[in-house]
């Protein structure tokens, strides 16, 4: 864990790709002496190290670079104290990313589970925090320019929205929690090539998937959801 929240927070929007300048100059020159933050640095590379090299950037020459390895091990655990249990599990078949098996989904699913992976292992998932879908819905409108309708999901708590770059492009993401579950909406532009995406992947099989690190990518047309159990990615959809 990094030894601050702020600092938890600058390293998971750097490796989004979200940080300012101004955040990755400071975080950097944080690292060069601190080795907690360092180990955080890793644990976000390794992350995205196993979907690929995903959006993967390279640290400042002190930081060591991200080491496969062979199993899960109770390190992990520690590192990522600010994911939800349900989360953790999610996490836990990491395993399977360093064997030669499981190569899930596609590169969109791959990025999907990443983004949500890396909202909720922050001390605050979301850009903007509310239960209420007419203010959620509002920042959205305000912040990325298009309208969206934000359901409610049964069994589950809004917790508010933030703004994510997937397949190019900047996307709303809404965030709840169902039980001790993670939960993640996509809800593109319509028009984009990430709405099409939508629509292709609703019509192969249950239009669900599991990404690389087990969590279930699930899509309807103008739609992705992404969660632990398909129960509750499938719940989400049903919602709209």
């Amino acid at each position: 864990m990094a030894c601050e929240e702020r600092w938890m927070e600058i390293l998971s929007a750097w490796q989004d790709g979200e940080a300012t300048v101004a955040e990755i100059a400071q975080v950097r020159a944080h690292l060069s002496g601190c080795a907690r933050c360092q180990d955080s640095r890793e644990s976000f590379q390794w992350i995205h190290q196993a979907f690929g090299g995903l959006r993967v950037e390279a640290g400042p020459a002190s930081v060591p670079a991200p080491r496969p390895r062979p199993a899960l091990d109770s390190r992990w655990h520690r590192r990522w104290p600010a994911l939800t249990a349900g989360a953790l599990a999610v996490a836990a078949v990491l395993t399977l990313v360093w064997a030669p098996l499981h190569q899930h989904g596609s590169g969109l699913v791959d990025e999907l589970e990443a983004r949500h992976l890396t909202a909720f292992a922050r001390a605050s998932p979301c850009e903007f925090t509310s239960s209420d879908p007419t203010a959620v819905r509002a920042w959205v409108a305000s912040n990325l320019g298009y309208d969206i309708e934000v359901p409610t999901v049964p069994h589950a708590t809004l917790l508010g929205a933030r703004r994510c770059t997937v397949h190019g492009g900047m996307t709303a993401s809404l965030l709840y929690r169902r039980g001790d579950e993670a939960l993640s909406l996509f809800l593109p532009r319509a028009g984009t090539t990430i709405d099409s995406e939508t629509a292709r992947m609703s019509r192969a099989r249950s239009g669900c998937t599991v990404g690389r690190l087990g969590a279930v990518v699930c899509a309807r047309p103008g739609l992705f959801a992404v969660a632990e159990t398909e129960g509750t990615a499938l719940a989400a959809l049903e919602s709209f």
